[in-house]
């Protein structure tokens, strides 16, 4: 059978009390029949599977309360994993996860398993973000409720008995149209996680647009209403001719110098000005090569991690198709050694374990299978922490390029100042004159003044070059989601009409109960308004509301199996065969409409019902799971 990513199939189910198992139980791909008296705990085996998967789930009946965990085995896209929960009354509760079936779990040891809180933070992720890169669905982000969490994928996989009938999705009190419509486009295939990113980057872009918008206004107001048509050739012209100024002034100023040196024989020259500014220049020095190497060092760690990043990246793709491998290892078979070319023969007596036919080496395939899962996981936190610890890198060499300049303009004051005192030396008292006429000289003033415009120039060249980026960058991810938009939207409507096509051919394969059944030309539904109508129509007997939903989610499985561009984890739930005062003979024909359905799927699938009222051509290992549960003996075995 064909496998269409996302598939996740319940495999086995076990519920403890106490580390007594009180449910263990077996399940299979395609159609699972949970069958009981009424009261006798069938819906609380959905619900465990329900909050096994990751659903959130307080409200429990009295005997479930009892349990305190449940293990649930699955294959996400052909991989095999174990998941767990604790029992609670709390919401939001934790997830631990084992890459591997339940009999090797119970032989792990503790650090085999990873714990994964409900809600993401920014140091760990949440279980939902690790199921979703298990089965390849994107994660999604709504502007109402955030990330959205793989309780909301079940709510929309699982038609509980206590939610209303005539919805959707399974009731919820905080629940905003918004949030449903994402999950049905999600679903559906027709959510595209880069259309939310280059939303929250378009706002965050036009953000720091708005930003240097402003400050390139400040800065032309200090410049001056001429300000815009400055330039750094015009600043470098200028320092050019107040340069050849300062050079004859400084001249003159030697010259004075030393007529005083000549004509005051008994003056003691003083090198002190000399040391000092040297000293200076040297301890500027130091400093400087420190920045340098220092911005040499992280500049070689950047490019080190972002090769890493790359390294990582390419693992966890890679681990990804190592499914297919780990598979099919065993199917290779060598005619001859491929060492000295003789003809391999077989063992003289059979192998008691799975081996290599050359070498007759024993392996796991379902082992080596299992640990994919955590290889992937844990490739997974390694990516996630190298791209922060790239990101501080990055902020880390920004910092020091900004101190390494403000270095080296300091550098370059303390090299013209030696060379300046170098020219003559002086006595003590006149180099003190010659300071205080530098200082306060109105040469080195406008120096000082054509420095400080130079660098406001740079910035406005510099902020008018970020803003054309910026303004380019916007534009480009505007035009991406008006095209993703339109993408989404046919394939949208593919979806919709393929699902309604399903629920329609149900509907006219119900008994002749409802009259709009019988030949319904428009069945049609909105996630966001979590209501569905035929032929325009949304009210019916409460019998037939209820073949409604329940064809509705069977309807939307099957398209999910005949469509691969669904996101759909082709599984579903339903307890709600029997709602409403439903006859035997109309549940039972319903029950047949299921087994067609998965029957003629050529994709592997999962549909998981309970009902008090098996159809009698349904009763049969093939589809039951467990015994028929009763009052005395219910689904759970414990004992009070």
């Amino acid at each position: 059978m064909t496998r269409l990513d996302p598939a996740l199939i319940v495999t086995r189910l076990v519920i403890e009390r106490i580390n007594q198992v009180v449910y263990d139980e077996a399940f299979h791909a395609g159609v699972n029949i949970i069958r009981g008296e009424n009261s006798s705990g069938k819906s609380t085996i959905l619900n465990f599977i329900f909050y096994g998967l990751g659903g959130d789930l307080a409200d429990w009946s009295d005997t479930a309360k009892l349990c305190t965990r449940v293990f649930v085995e699955v294959m996400l896209n052909g991989k095999p994993a174990t998941l767990s929960r604790e029992i609670s009354e709390e919401r939001s509760q934790p997830m631990e996860i084992f890459g591997g079936s339940y009999e090797l779990s119970r032989k792990a040891s503790r650090d085999e398993w990873t714990r994964y809180p409900y809600r993401r933070s920014q140091n760990l992720e949440s279980f939902s973000q690790t199921l979703f890169r298990l089965l390849g669905i994107p994660e999604v982000a709504n502007d109402v409720s955030g990330n959205v969490t793989f309780h909301q994928i079940l709510r929309l996989l699982y038609a509980d008995q206590l939610s209303p009938v005539e919805n959707l999705f399974k009731f919820e009190r905080f629940d905003p149209p918004t949030l449903r419509d994402t999950i049905g486009r999600l679903l559906c295939g027709a959510y595209d996680g880069s259309l939310y990113e280059n939303e929250l980057r378009i706002r965050s872009l036009e953000k720091e647009f708005d930003a240097v918008s402003a400050e390139l206004k400040s800065l032309y107001a200090v410049l001056g209403s001429g300000g815009s048509g400055l330039t750094l050739e015009w600043v470098a012209g200028q320092r050019a001719v107040l340069d050849e100024e300062r050079a004859d002034l400084q001249q003159k100023i030697e010259s004075a110098e030393l007529a005083v040196f000549t004509a005051s024989a008994a003056d003691a020259l003083s090198l002190k000005a000399q040391q000092a500014a040297f000293a200076e220049l040297q301890k500027i020095q130091v400093e400087l090569g420190k920045a340098r190497q220092e911005r040499e060092n992280l500049t070689l760690d950047i490019a080190d991690s972002a090769a890493f990043i790359v390294s990582l990246e390419t693992k966890v793709t890679a681990l990804n198709d190592a499914d297919l491998v780990a598979t099919h290892i065993g199917d290779v078979q060598f005619q001859v050694c491929p060492a000295c070319y003789a003809t391999v023969r077989p063992p003289a007596t059979p192998l008691a374990t799975p081996a290599c036919h050359l070498c007759h080496t024993s392996f796991d395939s379902e082992k080596s299978r299992g640990r994919i899962v955590a290889l992937i996981n844990d490739a997974a936190v390694q990516l996630r922490q190298s791209r922060q610890l790239q990101e501080a890198r990055l902020q880390r060499l920004g910092l020091i390029e900004s101190k390494l300049d403000g270095t080296e303009e300091k550098w370059n004051i303390a090299s013209r100042r030696l060379a300046e005192l170098q020219r003559l030396p002086s006595s003590e008292a006149r180099e003190a004159m010659r300071a205080l006429h530098r200082q306060s000289g109105y040469l080195e003033r406008q120096l000082e003044d054509l420095e400080d415009k130079a660098k406001m120039i740079a910035t406005v060249d510099q902020l008018q070059r970020r803003k054309d980026v910026l303004n380019a960058e916007i534009s480009s991810l505007k035009s991406k989601n008006v095209a993703l938009r339109s993408s989404q939207n046919k394939r949208l409507g593919v979806a919709y009409e393929a699902i309604a096509d399903e629920v329609r051919s149900l509907l006219m394969h119900d008994l002749r109960r409802q009259d709009s059944f019988e030949n319904p030309e428009r069945v049609e539904f909105d996630f966001g308004s979590d209501r569905i109508s035929v032929d325009g129509h949304t009210y019916f007997s409460a019998s037939s509301r209820v073949i409604l939903k329940s064809s509705f989610f069977l309807g939307f499985l099957a398209a999910a199996t005949k469509h691969a561009f669904f996101r759909h984890p082709r599984f579903c739930m339903i307890d709600t065969m029997e709602d409403k005062g439903m006859e035997m003979h109309r549940s039972h024909n319903f029950q047949i409409q299921v087994a067609r359905v998965s029957e003629e799927s050529e994709a592997e699938h999962q549909v998981i019902f309970a009902t008090a009222m098996i159809a009698p051509d349904l009763d049969e290992e093939k589809y039951t799971i467990g015994k028929y549960s009763t009052r005395d003996e219910p689904t759970l075995a414990i004992k009070t």
